[in-house]
């Protein structure tokens, strides 16, 4: 066995998990995996900290999470490691959660939401205490029940990926340790440590793996099986990265976002990729409407496939989510969007945050205005005198009409729209200016013809649509 110490500053080096300087944030439970940690980051970076004596060590930080599921285990567990800290003059302290309490009222099981108490509570407590690294003890046996964990499950390939040794400001230093290197480190060096027994008991799904699968596995295949499963994890993960840069290259050729959130795809041009392709671009369109990773399942993708397909014209995936084919446009829509009635002055700015945007008007010259549309729609010169106050702003009612500049009549704004192949699943982000007498622009597209400027106007109004960038 290479020595420990060794192995793990070459980790450290390899993977620049540590800078002079580096604050770091330990996840500290008193167990085998942590203890060594915690140990090992003190004894082999402590001449760049401090001096070969043992003083208190201001770039080391050590935290236990209590989920309060275990409290007697705890409690023995907290002394252990205050005593550890105190021996190695580590500041020390503790966080804690009603975790089956935060389960029961989440509806998730005691694993994730312990899972993601822990992610948080340490990012949390890395911004309070300057901590610019957190330090886990996740080693190779985690890596390898991991990756069995999520195949039992059903995953992709994106759920192969081994556990990274560094990812943002988390570091892994035993990323590539075996756990009975770990234990016999701790014993040659006479280290004591504490054992979670409620990781011996096989009622959970990783602790299943971990006591009944994986003796079973390395009885028939023998202790290399981890490094073998291990790098076929990383070369799937390898490829696995290499095609999603592909679909997200393509995907942004693609698609579009809407003022008021909804994705717009092209639906004809990804109907011509190959299912893998396609179902990676599936993918991230989910994950950006759900707006984190991982987020989208197999049997959602699969139904979104069949709308592209041409087999389904319309999925609701829950949530407030629903995907919708509409002629050559794909539409993954959360709620329905309602611009509520709002007053409209002169000068004014009026804030649309449901569409991230906002209307601003104000009187310009007769000599700087137009009698055309400015800026593609979004920005318009019309006849003030023409305008009977007071202005409101407010969505597309049914029924609405107006008369659109140069028609010579009256027009049905749903036929208006159709006409100009504006799908009606998206209407709703579209506002409307009216006055006493009607509707006088149809925000994007066109203006009334009684309020357009002519030879005899005097007074000039100007109102724009002003997108909001800094909010997308």
């Amino acid at each position: 066995m290479k020595d420990l110490l060794k192995q793990i500053s070459e980790n450290i080096a390899q993977k620049q998990m540590i800078c002079a300087g580096d604050k770091i944030l330990v996840s500290f439970s008193g167990g085998p995996d942590s203890t060594a940690l915690l140990y090992i980051l003190y004894k082999s970076h402590r001449k760049r900290w401090g001096t070969n004596t043992p003083v208190k060590n201001p770039n080391l930080l050590a935290c236990y999470v209590n989920h309060n599921i275990r409290p007697k285990a705890a409690k023995k567990e907290i002394k252990f490691c205050y005593d550890f800290c105190i021996k190695y003059k580590i500041p020390f302290i503790v966080a804690e959660a009603d975790i089956p309490k935060i389960a029961k009222e989440q509806k998730l099981s005691i694993e994730e939401a312990g899972r993601n108490f822990r992610k948080s509570i340490l990012q949390k407590i890395a911004r309070e205490k300057k901590c610019n690294k957190i330090a886990l003890g996740h080693h190779l046996d985690d890596t390898i029940e991991t990756i069995l964990f999520r195949l039992f499950r059903g995953t992709g390939p994106g759920g192969l990926d081994p556990i990274k040794p560094v990812s943002g400001k988390i570091i892994r230093p035993l990323y590539n340790i075996e756990k009975d290197d770990i234990v016999a480190f701790l014993k040659k060096s006479k280290i004591e440590y504490k054992i979670d027994k409620s990781n011996l008991k096989s009622d959970f799904s990783r602790n299943y793996i971990r006591n009944k699968i994986v003796p079973v596995i390395e009885k028939h295949f023998g202790p290399k099986y981890k490094n073998s499963i291990s790098r076929f994890s990383q070369i799937l993960a390898d490829e696995d990265n290499f095609l999603s840069q592909i679909a997200e290259k393509k995907l942004k050729k693609l698609c579009t976002i809407t003022p008021g959130g909804k994705i717009v795809v092209d639906l004809k041009k990804i109907s011509i990729y190959d299912t893998c392709i396609r179902r990676r671009m599936i993918k991230l369109l989910l994950e950006k409407k759900y707006g984190h990773p991982g987020a989208g399942s197999f049997e959602q993708i699969e139904q979104i496939n069949e709308l592209i397909e041409g087999r389904q014209k319309a999925v609701s995936l829950g949530k407030d989510l629903i995907v919708i084919a509409d002629r050559d446009k794909l539409i993954l829509s959360a709620a329905k969007i309602t611009l509520e009635r709002q007053d409209l002055a002169i000068p004014d700015i009026v804030e649309l945050p449901k569409i991230r945007a906002a209307i601003k008007t104000g009187q310009v010259g007769i000599k700087s205005s137009s009698k055309k549309k400015l800026k593609g729609g979004w920005k318009i010169n019309i006849d003030a005198d023409q305008i009977d106050l007071p202005l409101e702003i407010r969505g597309i009612k049914p029924g609405d009409k107006f008369s659109p500049l140069g028609l010579g009549g009256t027009k049905n704004i749903g036929d208006y729209l159709t006409d100009k192949k504006q799908s009606r699943h998206i209407r709703d982000e579209i506002p409307v200016i009216k006055d006493k007498n009607g509707i006088i622009w149809l925000v994007g597209y066109e203006i009334s013809d009684r309020v357009k400027i002519t030879n005899k106007t005097k007074k000039v109004l100007e109102i724009e649509l002003i997108r909001r960038k800094n909010d997308a």
